[in-house]
């Protein structure tokens, strides 16, 4: 027991370290992540990657961010054996840079067809950026686009693969039938594989369900966040731009494990390598402390709900999926619906998905659903609706490995999420009344 308090001692001095390295610069404050868009491939990663590659942009830059990302491609894919012949770009032909639409459906008598994450064209050549951060690949996603890019009368058309570790496409496309059952059949050739893409195009030349694409892979963990630097440098004198690259690439960062959050977990686990039975042991205690801690939070919900006259039905408590009370107050007992406070998860006990609602009964009526629905939504918004509930997610909706989330539920009645709940409950039951 002395070695494991050492352990957790030792443990505390580094994170309360580089806490305070994160206070002191702000690392921890960024608007994507305040905002729940860090994830979001279309609205936040290709919005501002489109953005500064769009000669037109809002930033009134021109080129200059286009010119430093072609510089970057061929500094970085250009070898001895392989050379990429992108060009600086013209004037652009199309303003409209991200999710630009080939088709609602995809065409499979020509493979082609989706909507393009990332496309800019002038007269002579296009560039085309399929953005996946944890989206999966669609069947014949590059191929389609390569296709695509084909059709605009001859132009060069160099396919990049963006991901956040610069993993490589599936070399060999299932087979894939479509709806008359033509059997279509593709491959996806890397960059340093052009020899091979050439000779495979000449010996299938004429073949029309045979396709293939040439494509770059590149990673957020080091092309984007490089040339993120380099647009950088050329914002010293526009306050604006360069706050919010630099808020973009802490994002990168933040994804990729670059931050100073990963550079205190590699002196942890320097610590951790010499101190191996004592780190176990912690290891596993951490599930009987959440289970502890779960236990004693819901209890003190059900004390709450005791001194309220409410009565309490826990047999989901120890459920292995949706897992939570069920609170019914005592003017309720003839009505057909209940308050939930319930954990909304597919995957047992991790703690995901925490939700407070006005849950239906089965013998409610659609007519009162709607009525119930109806009456939610004009006095509190931010409350949502289904066939099952009318519902609000808690801020701490995921508390799952969030340290600082357990930290507040272990605080119980004078925590945050203790009191948040108390309040949602209290809402519901007086917009119930009304």
């Amino acid at each position: 027991m002395d070695k494991i308090k050492n352990l957790l001692q030792q443990v505390s001095i580094i994170s309360k370290k580089y806490d305070q390295i994160a206070k002191l610069t702000g690392e921890n404050f960024n608007i994507f992540s305040v905002m729940n868009m860090e994830h979001n491939e279309v609205y936040t990663h290709s919005a501002i990657i489109g953005e500064l590659l769009n000669s037109n942009g809002s930033h009134g830059q021109g080129a200059i961010f286009l010119n430093l990302f072609v510089d970057y491609i061929k500094e970085c894919f250009n070898t001895e054996e392989h050379k990429v012949e992108l060009d600086y770009f013209g004037k652009l032909v199309n303003d409209k840079i991200c999710e630009r639409t080939i088709s609602i459906e995809n065409n499979w008598e020509n493979v082609t067809g989706g909507r393009i994450d990332i496309i800019v064209e002038d007269n002579k050549q296009i560039i085309l950026i399929e953005n996946k951060i944890y989206a999966l690949d669609q069947p014949y996603q590059l191929i389609r686009y390569k296709n695509y890019a084909e059709t605009k009368r001859s132009k060069k058309a160099f396919l990049f693969y963006l991901t956040l570790d610069g993993k490589d496409l599936k070399e060999k496309e299932d087979p894939y039938h479509t709806p008359d059952n033509v059997e279509i059949i593709g491959s996806n050739f890397k960059f340093n594989k052009k020899t091979e893409y050439e000779n495979y195009r000449i010996e299938n030349n004429g073949i029309s369900n045979i396709h293939h694409c040439l494509y770059y892979p590149i990673s957020f963990e080091i092309d984007i966040k490089i040339w993120i630097e380099r647009c950088l440098e050329k914002t010293h004198s526009l306050p604006t731009i360069r706050e919010t690259l630099i808020q973009y690439l802490n994002l990168i960062k933040k994804l990729t494990n670059q931050t100073t959050n990963n550079v205190k977990t590699m002196e942890i686990l320097e610590i951790l390598k010499n101190n191996i039975q004592q780190s176990f042991e912690i290891s596993r205690s951490i599930g009987p402390l959440k289970s502890k801690l779960y236990y004693d939070f819901f209890e003190d919900i059900v004390e709450y709900a005791n001194k309220k006259e409410i009565s309490v039905d826990s047999s989901n408590l120890k459920s292995s999926a949706h897992f939570g009370l069920y609170l019914i107050p005592k003017e309720w007992n003839s009505k057909p619906y209940t308050i939930a406070v319930i954990f909304d998860t597919e995957h047992g006990y991790d703690y995901s998905g925490l939700y407070i609602s006005l849950s239906f009964n089965d013998n409610i009526s659609d007519i009162e659903k709607i009525s119930i629905k109806e009456k939610f939504s004009k006095i509190i918004p931010e409350f949502h609706g289904n066939h099952a509930n009318i519902w609000r997610d808690a801020t701490n909706r995921d508390w799952a490995n969030n340290p600082q989330i357990w930290e507040d539920v272990a605080k119980g009645k004078n925590g945050d999420t203790y009191k948040e709940i108390i309040s949602t409950i209290e809402e519901i039951i007086e917009i119930e009344k009304s």
